[in-house]
């Protein structure tokens, strides 16, 4: 009896493991259910243990299964009599201890599946033409499996105005596609930072480009930007003097360290245009035009 005891408790600890192996993973679809979006990630610290976790929940359920058939082997040998796996509670059988493990390699094996639990958003077709959309990428934090990638798409897709959504837990990143006039930026790092994960930089990786304007008389400045680290650091550039009236096209460079703007001197100015750079956080040093009535 004491082996059957020993068999019951190493199951529950197996289970146990296996449930926490995957909590990681179960949180943000227990969040969508309950609603409480911003604890989805309260477990993503565990990721790491995850391999550990579930190489111990296979070690722990592998001595369960030793101690249960070892215990009968020797019923048998002590010749303990017929009946005497029917006259153990229900806890000490193999049939508990089967659906034990088949439970934990259920949970073990949720990250696979999570994406089931997540209801398919309806988003009506884009009325706005492809060329006008925008698409952001975003480095986000606290990722730890497939599950997470859909709880991320599930809070973008939720936004009005966001046409299509992809995250990689792999990658730790997510893209957006989104309409300007009904979504933006920042309330799609609010929607997704809402959930528990955190957008730890966001770029503009395509945006609409500047109509072409027939006019005569336009001008083109170089600025000497600081402040620019890398190449992600050109976009935010580009869309803040992009959205300028009269800014025909916006070019920021960071291996240069500036950007070159040519526009309509009718619709804006030089002055227009630094305010805008340096709105972004970005700083012009200074400027100097190259030419002037092109």
């Amino acid at each position: 009896m004491s082996k059957n005891n020993a068999s019951a408790k190493s199951a529950g600890a197996g289970l146990l493991v296996a449930i926490t192996a995957s909590m990681c993973c179960i949180t943000p679809v227990l969040a969508l259910i309950s609603g409480a979006s911003g604890i989805a990630a309260s477990f993503s610290w565990l990721e790491p243990f995850r391999p550990f976790l579930i190489g111990l929940t296979v070690m722990v359920l592998g001595f369960a299964w030793y101690q249960k058939l070892r215990s009968e082997r020797m019923a048998v040998e002590c010749a303990c009599g017929p009946g005497e796996e029917k006259q153990q509670p229900f806890i000490q059988s193999k049939m508990f201890l089967g659906l034990v493990t088949v439970f934990a390699m259920v949970m073990l094996a949720f990250p696979y599946y999570a994406r089931l639990f997540y209801p398919e958003i309806q988003k009506p077709a884009a009325t706005v033409n492809e060329s006008a959309l925008y698409e952001v990428a975003l480095a986000v934090e606290g990722m730890t499996c497939s599950g997470c990638e859909e709880g991320i798409k599930h809070a973008a897709l939720k936004v009005p105005g966001v046409i299509a959504a992809h995250a990689s837990y792999a990658e730790g990143t997510a893209t957006v596609k989104f309409d300007p006039a009904a979504a933006s930026k920042d309330g799609i790092i609010a929607a997704i930072n809402a959930t528990g994960y955190k957008v730890v930089s966001a770029n503009l990786v395509t945006a609409p480009a500047a109509p072409a304007i027939a006019v005569s008389g336009l001008q083109e400045v170089v600025l000497p930007v600081a402040g620019m680290t890398c190449n992600g650091c050109e976009e935010p550039i580009n869309y803040a003097v992009g959205k300028l009236d009269g800014v025909i096209e916006a070019k920021a460079s960071y291996a240069r360290g500036q950007a070159v703007v040519k526009y309509d001197p009718a619709a804006t100015s030089k002055e227009e245009i630094i305010k805008a750079i340096n709105a972004s956080g970005y700083k012009v040093k200074q400027d100097k035009p190259t030419s002037a009535g092109n």
